[in-house]
Parts: structure tokens; C-alpha cells; sequence
């Protein structure tokens, strides 16, 4: 199916539109329509950067694993977005996420016992980049980062999930504003939020 620009862009304005209704009313948009949006958020930079570039932009579908796929001359790019809003959680202020790992998809295997879930292997190789999306509450404001897979698989230890009051996810990773106290907050934690900049809008490492 092919996703055109106007469809995108109205998507995310009758969001943007949902959002603001359920404010008024005490609400906000669930994690489901933010983690969506973020994915076209996503989907209209790429298409505004790589699409004068002849490349095929589509939003994940089928059998496809990934959020959105990108393809020129048979070459094929997958994308897994993640999007979080400001809140505040076990690791204080700031912005956060799941990732998991997943079988039979290629990139280094990956095996440990999870806390919930016992014994989990696979890999993240059902991506070829990591597009972070953190927004502001009223969805108003939008920092994008992205992480080429490599760099996720070489921290991958670091970043798992060892403690049970996680959620079943086999990894996470977080973006600290106002750290709290937890010992479950990592070195790799609170350096990241030195390093995050380095990956901020790095859209050209995507080709």
C-alpha cells in the first residue's frame, strides 16, 4: 500500500486534536495512540529527508517486524521507533522505554535468564536503527534520536532488565532529567545523559 504525505500529516494532526480534547477533560492520549504517533512523526522526517532520494518509505505491515521500512534498489532498512512522553517513574523525571529482543531475525544472539520471564534469547537484529521519540505531556515538543543497532548490542548487557518490578520487556532504556535515588539507575544511566546528544537528529547515519 502506498502512504502518502497528506495521510501522514492528517494523522498526526487529528492526534495532536485527540490529545488536546482529552485534556481538557483530564485525559491524555494512551500509550498505544503516542507510541503511533511517534512512528509517523518518524515516517514525515524520513520522507522529507530520503524520499527526494527515490527511496520507499512504508509504515511496517504483513510479516514485516519493524515499525517502518525503507527501501532503494533492493536494499532493504528496518526501523523500530519507541516514543515516551515526560513522566515520572522508579528513575525519577525524565523519559524512558522497552525494548526487546526478538527470535529468528539475524544480528548477535542474545541469551539470559529474566527475572519474569526465566530464560529469554533471540536478538535485536529485527532492526537496523533505533529511532527514540521523547515528547513533552501536550505532545507539543519532539527530540528525535537514533542508534544505529551495533550500539545497542554492545551495550546490550547494560541495558537489560534485571529487576522484577520491571515489566516483562528483556531490555530498557532511559533518558534521566531529575534522577531519583534508585540503585536500579546504572552507570550507563547517568552517563548516557552526557552522550544522548551525540545521536540527537542524527538522521544521516541512515543509508
Amino acid at each position: 500500500m502506498t502512504v502518502k504525505v497528506g495521510d501522514i500529516k492528517r494523522a498526526i494532526r487529528d492526534i495532536e486534536r485527540l490529545n488536546d480534547d482529552l485534556t481538557r477533560l483530564g485525559r491524555r492520549a494512551t500509550p498505544d495512540i503516542v507510541g503511533f504517533y511517534g512512528e509517523l512523526l518518524v515516517w514525515k522526517e524520513l520522507k522529507s529527508r530520503l524520499g527526494w532520494q527515490r527511496y520507499v518509505i512504508d509504515l511496517g505491515q504483513g510479516q514485516s517486524k519493524a515499525d517502518i521500512v525503507i527501501v532503494k534498489n533492493k536494499k532493504k532498512i528496518n526501523i523500530e521507533v519507541k516514543t515516551s512522553r515526560r513522566k515520572k517513574e522508579w528513575h525519577g523525571e525524565g523519559y524512558g522505554f522497552a525494548l526487546n529482543i526478538k527470535k529468528g531475525d539475524g544480528g548477535s544472539a542474545i541469551e539470559f535468564r529474566h527475572p519474569k520471564r526465566g530464560k529469554v534469547n533471540g536478538s535485536f537484529g529485527y532492526f537496523d536503527f533505533l529511532i527514540g521519540v521523547l515528547l513533552s505531556d501536550d505532545l507539543k515538543e519532539k527530540e528525535f534520536y537514533i542508534f544505529p543497532r551495533s550500539f545497542i548490542e554492545r551495550n546490550e548487557e547494560i541495558l537489560r532488565n534485571t529487576d522484577k518490578r520491571f515489566s516483562s520487556a528483556t531490555h530498557r532504556m532511559v533518558f534521566l532529567g531529575t534522577p531519583s535515588k534508585s540503585t536500579l539507575i546504572t552507570k550507563f544511566d547517568r552517563t548516557f545523559v552526557k552522550r544522548k546528544d551525540k545521536f540527537k537528529d542524527g538522521w544521516s547515519a541512515i543509508k
